[in-house]
């Protein structure tokens, strides 16, 4: 066993020599890589429209917090609103 391991790790440290000591690379992006990588990157951004979609209200709820936005989510008391609403009670009355 420990002769084994000990061929696995000369192996290993060959290799990486040859890849480490590697000179010139005659390599090129052929179309297939091309196109998987713009496949990636419309996915990537899709991906992200995705996700602003679905967390848009936090994203506001955030950043609205963050830059102190104050949005009245009922009418102030006595506003036109409010008026109208007690009128429509006592004209039911």
């Amino acid at each position: 066993m420990k002769d084994v391991s000990r061929r696995l790790f000369v192996l290993s440290a060959a290799g990486m020599l040859m890849l480490a000591l590697a000179r010139e690379a005659c390599a090129y992006i052929d179309p297939a890589s091309g196109s998987f990588i713009l496949q990636m990157l419309i996915a990537g951004i899709v991906g992200a429209g995705f996700a602003v979609k679905i967390f848009w209200r936090n994203i506001r709820a955030f950043f609205g917090r963050l830059f102190g936005s104050k949005k009245a989510t009922s009418p102030p008391a006595g506003s036109d609103a409010d008026s109208q609403a007690t009128d429509a009670q006592d004209d039911t009355d």
